[in-house]
């Protein structure tokens, strides 16, 4: 009997502990993380930072974090993949920051991190945590243009421009939704689709536009704009700056000799009707001599 009251009270001690220790157990997690570059490119280095939390009533100390890839797809770069933080009060945030590089080759999709965190209570008991995050992976974009050709590099207002180039993906992965526009301070605004560049693949650009704007000065501020997305539709632009000469157009020359012209025409003209009524009067003038002439002879031929 006593030995049975024994084995009870043995029992609801061990219960009782077990309780208490369950309730007492510290549970430090993974509260935030985040690319300070803003994103992981293959082949380049990158730096991921990590905000640990203290989720339970009372300190943390010696945590240790440890981060790792399945395949190695990420690797430390100047580092162990471990860091240490000497403690975490209750209910506060650590940040922790490793410096990595993504493999070359790796495909655009996202890849699991797995992060351990080791850590002591305390009383210096040990617990251990294990979560996964998962960070996508972008290829470079890179892209270039050549064989630019402008048709007219000293044109003058109300011409159509037409520039031709082509545009070279030089990255890693396709260039999608690729639009140009050209833009600037004598030119009207115009764009063309050009559409998705594979790797290692060009695109050909063909746009018309007009000269709107005579060129002040010696330079000009006109540009072609290069729109594109990745595979992840994420926007990016790159510029380049074009330079052509906008004269005045020739008819205005011709418009100002053309009202001179018109000038001379009206003075001719009227010199003309001029000439024409002063012989008139002349001629009348004679005639009318000749006539009083005439009478004043018969008069006196009469008398």
């Amino acid at each position: 009997m006593k030995y049975m009251r024994f084995v009870v009270l043995i029992s609801l001690f061990v219960l009782q502990f077990g309780v208490c220790t369950h309730a007492a157990t510290p549970r430090v997690m993974l509260d935030d993380y985040k690319v300070k570059e803003g994103q992981v490119v293959s082949g380049k280095e990158f730096t991921l930072e990590l905000t640990l939390k203290n989720y339970s009533a009372k300190q943390v100390k010696n945590i240790k974090v440890t981060i790792s890839t399945e395949n190695g797809d990420f690797v430390p770069a100047g580092s162990a993949g471990s860091e240490y933080i000497e403690t975490i009060a209750a209910g506060e945030t650590s940040k922790v920051s490793f410096k990595m590089k993504a493999n070359d080759g790796l495909e655009e999709k996202s890849y699991k991190v797995n992060v351990v965190t080791d850590y002591e209570n305390p009383s210096g008991y040990e617990y251990k945590s294990e979560e996964s995050i998962f960070l996508p992976v972008e290829l470079e974009q890179r892209l270039s243009v050549t064989d630019l050709f402008i048709d007219s590099e000293s044109c003058v207002v109300g011409d159509t421009v037409e520039i031709s180039a082509s545009i070279n993906n030089m990255g890693e992965g396709a260039l999608y939704n690729v639009m140009v526009s050209v833009e600037g301070d004598n030119i009207v605004e115009t764009d063309s689709y050009v559409g998705t560049i594979e790797k290692g693949k060009s695109g050909n650009l063909d746009l018309l536009t007009k000269a709107d704007v005579v060129t002040q000065g010696e330079h000009t501020k006109n540009k072609l704009v290069i729109e594109y997305e990745n595979k992840a539709r994420e926007s990016l632009t790159q510029e380049m700056e074009i330079d052509f000469i906008v004269g005045v157009p020739v008819y205005e020359n011709l418009e100002k000799i053309k009202e001179g012209n018109d000038s001379s025409v009206v003075w001719k003209n009227t010199a003309k009707v001029i000439g024409i009524l002063m012989v008139i009067a002349v001629v009348g003038y004679l005639l009318y001599r000749r006539r009083k002439r005439k009478q004043r002879i018969l008069d006196e031929f009469v008398g």
